[in-house]
């Protein structure tokens, strides 16, 4: 009776697993489908595109769609600019972000619990486009490069997550024996706190640098004619507005360059998610173990 048991309970663990594994498969190709579709309509002739008739591998391959995203000459200068934009603003979210998460993570902080409400009712509540605007504009950074870099210096969802995670997952008692021995605050935070939080701090910088890499409307509201300063989303965005353009200048050849302008579409969404597509094997082992850390407790 009981190798019959044990076999039936196997034999259900396995169908079990083998639905869950069956799940999980069908979630994945999902997920993955669209941007693989996305990538072989890039390197697919577009007449064929047009037709629907590529959804498993690219027919008529061709390279147009990236010869004309890249004989753009700003291209390069857009992938400079948002790199630039990147590493400055995400290093300016870090200082400012986890010292601040840091600090109103102390049950002792005078004020912080008032500081924390404030902070969760700014991610409901703004001033508006135009406040902000004339903000910018009082403060001389129309047209100018640090807006890129200050716009979004502290996000209210990644300082809540940044603190929790300082306020549960960091134990007290570590601290109180780093002043034990003499540290400072500023030293038990640099050499105590900061190597324990590896793994939240990944995710936080992901999450900057993928704003940061993202970035779109700050350039359009605050630097429209200022080519030189552009990101590469400003400048793809140019591109198919070109692209458009052309189409509708020339009637003649208005299909023509329609399915042009749909396939450099797909071109010029890979060419700006391929370096973060990239750099995310890099980070996911920290990504997966961080990503909840400073979500579900306090």
């Amino acid at each position: 009776m009981k190798k019959n048991m044990r076999v039936k309970e196997s034999l259900t663990d396995g169908i079990f697993e083998t639905i869950v594994h069956a799940i999980i498969i069908l979630c994945v190709l999902i997920c993955a489908y669209p941007l693989y579709l996305v990538v072989i309509n890039s390197f697919s002739d577009p007449n064929l595109v047009a037709m629907g008739k590529v959804w498993l591998i690219p027919l008529g391959p061709t390279l147009d769609a990236y010869k004309m995203v890249f004989d753009n000459d700003s291209i390069m200068t857009g992938y400079w600019n948002t790199l630039c934009y990147t590493v400055v603003g995400l290093a300016l979210n870090m200082l400012l972000t986890i010292p601040a998460a840091y600090a109103l993570s102390k049950k002792d902080l005078m004020g912080g619990s008032i500081v924390m409400k404030l902070i969760v009712v700014s991610m409901y509540f703004t001033g508006g486009l135009i406040p902000f605007y004339t903000l910018m504009k009082d403060l001389n950074l129309i047209n100018n490069w640090w807006v890129m870099p200050l716009n979004g210096a502290v996000t209210a969802s990644n300082l809540i997550i940044s603190r929790t995670f300082f306020a549960s997952g960091v134990p007290r008692e570590l601290e109180e024996a780093a002043e034990i021995d003499g540290c400072s605050v500023i030293q038990t935070f640099l050499k105590i706190v900061l190597p324990l939080s590896k793994a939240m701090l990944s995710v936080i910088m992901l999450y900057y640098a993928v704003a940061r890499w993202n970035a779109f409307t700050p350039a359009l509201y605050y630097m429209p004619r200022v080519k030189d300063l552009w990101p590469l989303q400003m400048v793809l965005r140019q591109i198919l507005l070109e692209a458009q353009r052309n189409m509708i200048d020339n009637t003649e050849m208005a299909d023509y360059y329609a399915k042009i302008a749909n396939q450099m579409k797909y071109a010029v969404i890979v060419v700006a998610s391929a370096p973060l597509l990239i750099i995310y094997p890099f980070i996911q082992k920290y990504f997966e173990k961080g990503v909840m850390l400073g979500s579900v407790k306090g």
